[in-house]
């Protein structure tokens, strides 16, 4: 499965590899580290006793690979690790224990927005994405693969024209679970509604830009 993630990333990268060689000066890596907060959403076990379950926050890296299409706005594709782990909500004792070790690889494929012009050396920015989420889970819960999508931002810093520091942090959900819940208003009275759980996971992370 490592090996299989791998390749994906490479194959991910194969496009704005082959856009830098015809565009020197445009291309960035930028490999990161930092840390990833906890998310959790409902579920419905089998015995009743848990309701809950929560990816655990923990240390983050991965790397952002851009391309500078115009003088402001760069696409963009994020790949971002967790070696982590879920804790699940006992309802009896109300508290939380260690359910299961989980591999997070988040995929993530948008662009940013950066503000101020390109002859200046510090640039914030604002940036969207959306992907998918993978998650290598062991004692015997099987793998899960869901959508994601991210919305946040931050700084770039160039020291020189080849190498900079990157600042960014991030809203990151993932796709949990669906639920039924009761909603009630004073024009169609009460109904039930299908509603879609995500693990609302914040990512703060900062990297060494080398640009191309």
């Amino acid at each position: 499965m490592k090996i299989r993630k791998m390749w994906f990333v490479i194959a991910a990268l194969v496009p704005f590899a082959a856009i830098s060689a015809n565009a020197q000066g445009k291309f960035e890596i930028t490999p990161f580290a930092g840390y990833e907060t906890s998310g959790s959403y409902p579920i419905t076990s089998q015995t009743g006793e848990i309701d809950q379950l929560r990816l655990n926050g923990s240390f983050a890296f991965g790397t952002f690979v851009d391309y500078s299409f115009t003088e402001n706005f760069q696409p963009e594709f994020m790949w971002n690790h967790n070696n982590t782990s879920y804790s699940a909500h006992d309802i009896l004792t109300n508290s939380y224990f260690n359910a299961f070790h989980s591999d997070v690889d988040q995929f993530q494929f948008g662009g940013i927005y950066m503000f101020r012009s390109s002859e200046v050396k510090l640039r914030p920015y604002a940036g969207v994405s959306v992907g998918f989420t993978h998650e290598g889970n062991n004692n015997g819960n099987p793998d899960r693969t869901a959508f994601s999508w991210s919305v946040g931002g931050g700084v770039k810093y160039y020291a020189t024209r080849h190498i900079g520091l990157r600042a960014d942090l991030r809203y990151l959900p993932t796709y949990g679970s669906s639920s039924s819940q009761v909603y009630c208003d004073p024009f169609f009275g009460c109904y039930n509604a299908n509603v879609h759980n995500y693990l609302d996971r914040g990512n703060f992370v900062g990297g060494v830009i080398f640009k191309f």
